[in-house]
């Protein structure tokens, strides 16, 4: 499969290794706003920069969107119009009604609409995600989730990610949140109960330079799964580096199981009175940048076969998330902020 990259930065430079890993896809081109940036991503590639979406939309199969966020129904809509299959990175868009228009549009869509929910292919979430399929834990009671990081602390001038203009998406519960949100619709298969929910939006750094923070940086959600278990999940880009990580804790019936990101590619099970350690290895073929959870480099790999599985119409089963799936986890962004604004 032909794919072409919008957007030449981090994540971008991230879907441009996968490519180069895969064996079910060739990296045909990018495209990004800044003329040098998309030329050095593509001679990193070894791969053509080109001039605008539509001259590159004519070399592909299907697009991966790693552009800024505001930009993704933007893009959507024009390579979803070209025919081409999508890799949407997350967040969906910066509002519902872009999330809406672009899941309309993917409802008919010649080819496969994805969602770049990556940590779905973490070793340890899929590995979850069997048990708590198989039933070992019984009927799970309490969950709880925490994406932690320390960027607002390290990132010291003001930027568009601290401005409410994009509020929806930037700030600790969007851009973080939103991937906990998905692993609870992911490993349940439940939506998230809104009526049920409790949020507190705090801002720890109030100001960068001489300017106002306009977004959260550190929010905590007590809530429910529709006919599931209760839920806590805590998304903070103002914890000390120490604390930051990728953490899930399970409570169920019949046991419990842990992870902290700290530990490695590592579960904790319990089912009697001894914990059981399940260390969940996998083959290594990328690199984690420094700072990233065990495996976030191949998720990206992984999420790459399954969508161009999903293209090719392969037979297997499935994690890929759809447009239908950002919409959800959009749908609860959105409301998770109202309450919080509200309370």
């Amino acid at each position: 499969m032909r794919v072409g990259i919008i957007g030449a930065g981090g994540i971008g430079h991230m879907h441009a290794r996968a490519v180069a890993a895969s064996d079910t896809a060739t990296l045909a081109g990018v495209f990004d706003l800044d003329p040098a940036r998309a030329q050095s991503l593509a001679q990193a590639s070894a791969t053509v920069a080109f001039p605008s979406p539509r001259d590159l939309f004519g070399a592909v199969d299907g697009v991966v969107i790693a552009s800024p966020n505001r930009t993704h129904a933007d893009y959507a809509h024009e390579a979803i119009g070209s025919g081409l299959s999508v890799l949407c990175e997350k967040p969906m868009a910066v509002s519902l009604a872009q999330a809406t228009g672009m899941r309309t549009l993917a409802a008919d869509a010649p080819g496969i609409c994805a969602m770049g929910f990556n940590y779905r292919y973490l070793h340890v979430i899929r590995e979850a995600r069997r048990l708590l399929d198989e039933g070992t834990l019984g009927h799970v009671l309490h969950v709880d989730v925490a994406f932690k990081r320390a960027s607002a602390l390290t990132r010291k001038h003001f930027t568009w990610r601290d401005s409410a203009e994009e509020r929806l998406t930037s700030g600790a519960l969007g851009d973080l949140g939103v991937h906990l949100i998905d692993l609870l619709h992911f490993l349940f298969h439940r939506p998230v109960d809104l009526a049920a929910c409790q949020v507190a939006l705090r801002t720890k750094v109030a100001r960068k330079g001489s300017r106002a923070v306009e977004v959260d940086d550190h929010t905590f959600v007590s809530g429910r799964l529709r006919t599931g278990p209760s839920f806590t999940l805590t998304a903070s880009k103002a914890s000390q580096p120490h604390e930051t990580g990728l953490t899930l804790a399970l409570t169920g019936t019949r046991g419990d199981l842990t992870h902290d990101s700290k530990d490695g590619p590592v579960l904790q099970l319990r089912t009697g009175v001894d914990w059981e350690q399940i260390k969940l290895l996998g083959t290594g073929r990328l690199e984690d940048p420094p700072g990233e959870v065990t495996g976030w480099a191949d998720s990206f790999l992984d999420q790459l076969h399954d969508w161009t599985r999903a293209v090719a119409a392969a037979p297997g089963p499935r994690t890929l998330a759809d447009f239908e799936d950002g919409h959800q986890a959009q749908q609860v962004l959105q409301d998770l902020l109202r309450i919080g604004e509200d309370g």
